[in-house]
């Protein structure tokens, strides 16, 4: 008994160590943190699956609670002891402790024990109504600022709640290969769990987490990966066969790839980035989904009419602007914990969109669209663009009689469909509609 007993806690203190040293690395590195983790499990292909799900669920979590953690750690030991434990090492502590109800024991042989074993009580025992609202919330000042300005304090506080989960997993069911209905059944036949999405009548939701990309239904083009909000973002475009579409910020193609659905490989649609290594992963998506009627063009930043032979000739444009994917914190915990900067963005978000409007035709359409809860880069962006380009105007959205994505937005939320029709603006949250945080925009040159 006893040498099983050891064996567990050098188990469990393994665990720890790696969570630990993982961790460790996604705070040292400027690039995102899914990045780092798959690197860092490449370099530990001796970590068997359950580890691996153990570790990477660790230190997302870890980047969901830290500022509530790290103010517990202040509050609990103002003068940490004269040890080597790192802020990885400590926080990826405190997170075990307080999420996972660890012991000092599951911590034996590490550094971590003896801070574990002095303070437990404390641990157990703080009250978290003693930490600052933002450290609460687990938000960065300069979202958490803001965001207070925007909504009450029940919403915000909400908000930030559903920030802390864990984002489900959304499938955009490409019409081209099948119906949705026919995807549900094929995905379940597998075993895999999947319903209807609420609100758009193009996705699938997966009810559990675990890898698809070896299916047959995805290996055929019968789906993409794309949230519930994205897919809302390039509906409201209403792209229409035979016209020719923008896509000004296409990145790997996500809303691309949904505008050609939508489109039935009619018309012609043009994606463009300024980011190449991105661009260059629509091609095989494109493939797999048999879409033929997209070309990409990979833009330089240094030159505003980079596309000035395209000038007032598309029908839509559709600008996904750079922003500070504060709406993505669900997928993207380290986000927030990333320096903002707030003011060059929205001077870079004024001139892509600028840049795109120039494509846009007499009667076109120009839909300006964030991943970000912010006003500064949404409404307010879009009133100094507005106020900078008299030719253009928001304009409410129109959609055929039995739509059923509007109609579902009208059951979830009325204000928000009412705002639709009556302006073209579109806002999700995720608190209130259970998707990523989007934005999006209608106006049209006049």
């Amino acid at each position: 008994m006893l040498v099983r007993c050891r064996q567990a806690m050098s188990y469990s203190a393994a665990r720890y160590k790696k969570s630990s040293e993982l961790l460790g690395q996604v705070m040292a590195s400027s690039t995102a943190a899914d990045g780092v983790v798959d690197r860092y499990f490449k370099a530990h292909r001796n970590m068997g699956s359950t580890d691996r799900r153990f570790a990477a669920a660790t230190v997302y979590g870890c980047l969901r609670r830290q500022r509530e953690l790290l103010a517990m750690i202040e509050a609990i030991a103002p003068e940490l002891p004269d040890t080597d434990l790192t802020p990885a090492a400590l926080l990826v502590g405190m997170y075990l402790m307080v999420n996972d109800a660890w012991s000092p024991d599951d911590f034996a042989l590490t550094q971590f024990a003896t801070f574990a074993a002095a303070h437990q009580g404390a641990i157990l025992a703080f009250d978290r109504s003693r930490l600052a609202p933002a450290e609460r919330m687990n938000l960065p000042d300069w979202l958490y600022v803001p965001l207070a300005e925007q909504l009450p304090v029940g919403d915000l506080e909400d908000l930030a709640q559903a920030l802390s989960q864990v984002a489900a997993v959304d499938l955009r069911v490409n019409q081209r290969r099948g119906q949705r209905q026919q995807l549900l059944a094929e995905l379940q036949s597998q075993d895999i769990d999947t319903q209807f999405t609420e609100l758009s009548d193009f996705g699938l939701r997966r009810m559990t987490r675990g890898p698809l990309q070896n299916t047959p239904a995805f290996k055929q083009g019968w789906f993409e990966f794309q949230d519930e909000g994205s897919q809302l973002v390039s509906w409201l475009l209403q792209p229409q066969a035979g016209e020719f579409i923008v896509d000004y910020c296409a990145g790997a193609g996500g809303k691309t790839l949904h505008i050609a659905d939508i489109m039935n490989n009619r018309g012609s649609i043009l994606a463009c980035d300024v980011a190449p290594r991105r661009l260059a992963q629509l091609q095989p998506r494109l493939q797999r989904a048999g879409i033929r009627n997209v070309t990409s063009r990979v833009l330089d930043p240094m030159v505003d009419d980079d596309l000035g032979d395209y000038a007032q000739t598309a029908d839509a444009v559709l600008v996904d602007a750079p922003c500070t994917g504060s709406g993505t914190l669900r997928r993207s915990p380290d986000i927030r914990w990333r320096e903002a900067r707030l003011e060059e963005l929205r001077q870079l978000q004024l001139q892509v969109l600028s840049n795109a409007s120039q494509l846009v035709k007499a009667g076109g359409r120009l839909v300006y669209a964030t991943c970000s809860l912010l006003a500064e880069e949404n409404q307010q962006l879009v009133e100094a663009f507005l106020l900078a380009n008299p030719g253009f105007a928001r304009e409410g959205a129109t959609f055929p009689e039995f739509d059923r994505t509007f109609t579902a937005l009208q059951h979830q939320d009325a204000a928000l469909a009412e705002r639709l029709q009556n302006v073209g603006e579109l806002q999700l949250w995720p608190h209130r509609h259970n998707t990523d945080g989007f934005y999006a925009q209608v106006l049209r040159r006049f």
